[in-house]
C-alpha cells in the first residue's frame, strides 16, 4: 500500500467522525425543540450511535430519575461510559439546558449544550442558543422555538477514556 492510500483512510475516518457527530447534534437539537414546544423545558438527555451506526435515545430507568438535573446528567454519563466500555456504542452525546455567560449574537441567553464524543477521540461541545415565544393564553398560542448559530469548542474525553 502506498503512502497516499493510508492518508485516505485517515481522512475518511475523520469525516465519518464529523458525520457521526453531526447526526448526534441534529438528533439532540430536534429532540430539544420538540420538548421545548410541548413542555417549555427539558431535562438532560442523551443519544448514542451503536456499532451499526443506528441512533439510540438513551434513557435512564424511570425509578432512578432524580429531580436534580446534574444528578440525572451524571446517571446518563455513567450509563454511556459503561456502554462504551462494553463496546456497545461508537459515539454519544449528552445534552443539557444552560444559561450562557454572555448572550449570543442573536441576543439569546438560554442554550442547549451538547457534548459529543466519538470512540476515536473526536470530542466537541456545541452550544446552540435558543429563544422561546408563545405558549400563552392557556396554551392556545403555540410555543415557537428559534435557534441561533451553533458555537463549537473542543471537548474533553470522558466516555471513551478507559
Amino acid at each position: 500500500m502506498g503512502e497516499g492510500q493510508g492518508l485516505g483512510i485517515v481522512v475518511d475516518s475523520e469525516k465519518q467522525s464529523r458525520d457521526d457527530a453531526n447526526e448526534l447534534l441534529n438528533a439532540a437539537v430536534n429532540y430539544a425543540k420538540r420538548m421545548l414546544r410541548k413542555y417549555g423545558e427539558f431535562g438532560p438527555f442523551g443519544f448514542s450511535l451503536n456499532q451499526q451506526r443506528e441512533l439510540v435515545n438513551e434513557t435512564v430507568p424511570r425509578k432512578d430519575l432524580p429531580p436534580d438535573p446534574a444528578m440525572l446528567l451524571q446517571l446518563l454519563l455513567d450509563q454511556l461510559t459503561e456502554r462504551s466500555s462494553h463496546k456497545e456504542i461508537i459515539a454519544a452525546a449528552t445534552a443539557a439546558n444552560v444559561t450562557l455567560a454572555k448572550t449570543s449574537e442573536e441576543g439569546f441567553s438560554d442554550a442547549l449544550l451538547v457534548e459529543i464524543e466519538h470512540q476515536n477521540g473526536y470530542c466537541i461541545k456545541a452550544f446552540v442558543p435558543y429563544r422561546m415565544a408563545g405558549g400563552q393564553l392557556l396554551g392556545v398560542l403555540p410555543r415557537v422555538v428559534r435557534f441561533g448559530a451553533v458555537q463549537v469548542q473542543n471537548g474533553a474525553a470522558r466516555l471513551f477514556a478507559h
